[in-house]
């Protein structure tokens, strides 16, 4: 295998790898299973419009021939954009390390504020050693992790279907809720495009620190449209597993579940210890996919972040490394408890749709304009992010109490990516 085809193998697993998150996991089959099949090609729809729009991205940074944080900061005059992508990243690894370590040690440790703090630790740790030590083979790690987890996720379907007793009126009802049809409504058309641009990754900048990354010898149509269209599948597959686990051993539970929203999908991943008692083989399995879908999306997002501040600092990858690292450990410790951890996830999944639209800037800023089908993607996204966002403002301002923070926090990671070229200092290099 030429070394094209070997990278671009690897970048498909990376791109697979950093969209099939948690929320492939455990939020698409909810969302699902909610919908229908109504949901399901409305999702479709939206996930092949995001991911054209993560495409043009990438090729747009990698025809400009700029590294992509030299692009925002020299030639676009937007770093403000690149430090709410920094901002951003760090928020969303303050509370994610937790999570994803939990799924592995919350048997043992529980799901309190102690137990978050340990994790993180550990897995703070093990980025660090990852983005410092391994260097030019850090995409090489990330893009083998990314291969572990496309091929643990059919074993643990597998497994969930062979090793669990059946319950077949359940599980005929719950195979009923994927195939029924429902009325388009614009709750349905909220939640089915928030799991789209969930499961494409946009808003973090990653696509277009991929696009950087390559050069004409790659097709970034084949290594980002294989890398969701992966992520898609292993969506599916997890929705039979969860069918499979959940449904035969408490229906109850599992008809929670599917009514709730991302708290009740949270809620069932915690019963699962207890559901899986008997099986400790699928719980096991079920644990290490969670664990290994939460570090394929860490990995990629933590180097977005080690890259722009590696920029912004004029310093080396190591020591970028120890003050990401720093921040957010400093910042993990203030969202431990339980309860500010959730304002944080809230937070963060209100401030993408706007971090979202601040990755399209360079193909709206382009000289060269855009073509009709890449105007169109450009203007449906940006629909799409903009109501996204106010609904998802307005819905933190209504829980009120600590979420009052939430939309805070999102109001201040927009502010900081428009004006954020004051804390900058001046450069007179240009296009």
């Amino acid at each position: 295998m030429d070394d094209v085809k070997k990278w671009t193998f690897y970048l498909i697993m990376l791109v697979a790898g950093f969209a099939t998150g948690i929320g492939t996991i455990g939020l698409f089959p909810q969302m699902w299973l909610k919908y229908g099949i109504t949901g399901l090609v409305i999702h479709v729809v939206a996930l092949v419009i995001l991911t054209v729009l993560a495409i043009n991205e990438a090729e747009t940074v990698m025809r400009s021939g700029y590294y992509f944080a030299e692009l925002y900061y020299k030639v676009r005059r937007k770093p403000g954009m690149m430090i709410a992508f920094l901002t951003i990243g760090v928020m969303f690894l303050s509370y994610y390390t937790g999570n994803v370590g939990l799924s592995l040690l919350s048997p043992f440790l529980g799901t309190g504020t102690f137990a978050r703090l340990v994790a993180k630790v550990i897995l703070i740790t093990i980025i660090f050693v990852v983005i410092s030590r391994a260097k030019e083979k850090t995409f090489t790690i990330m893009a083998l992790g990314s291969l572990f987890l496309v091929l643990i996720i059919p074993a643990l379907t597998i497994l969930s279907m062979s090793q669990i007793p059946k319950n077949a009126e359940a599980i005929s009802s719950a195979w009923r809720m994927l195939f029924s049809s429902h009325p388009i409504t614009f709750s349905l058309l909220r939640e089915v495009t928030d799991r789209a641009i969930y499961a494409v990754g946009l808003g973090f900048g990653f696509y277009i620190m991929l696009g950087s990354f390559l050069n004409e010898r790659f097709n970034p149509k084949v290594i980002i449209g294989t890398g969701v269209f992966i992520q898609f599948i292993l969506g599916i597959l997890s929705t039979i597993a969860i069918i499979y686990i959940a449904a035969p051993t408490d229906p109850s539970a599992f008809n929670e579940y599917v009514a709730g929203g991302e708290e009740a999908a949270i809620a069932l991943l915690g019963k699962l210890p207890d559901m899986l008692a008997n099986h400790t083989l699928v719980l096991y399995a079920i644990g290490l996919t969670i664990f290994m879908a939460g570090l394929t999306s860490i990995l990629p997002n933590s180097e977005v972040a080690l890259q722009i501040l590696q920029y912004l600092l004029k310093t080396s990858r190591n020591r970028a490394a120890i003050y990401l690292m720093g921040l957010v450990l400093l910042v993990g410790v203030l969202d431990s408890p339980p309860s500010v951890a959730n304002m944080m996830l809230r937070a963060v999944s209100t401030a993408l749709f706007v971090t979202a639209i601040f990755e399209m800037y360079p193909i709206v800023s382009r000289k060269e304009g855009m073509t009709p089908v890449q105007l169109g993607v450009v203007l449906i996204s940006g629909a799409l992010f903009i109501v996204g966002f106010l609904t998802q403002l307005g819905h933190d301002i209504n829980l009120g109490g600590i979420y009052y923070a939430s939309a805070f926090l999102a109001l201040i990671v927009v502010l900081v990516g428009l004006f954020g070229e004051a804390l900058m200092p001046e450069t007179k290099e240009g296009a």
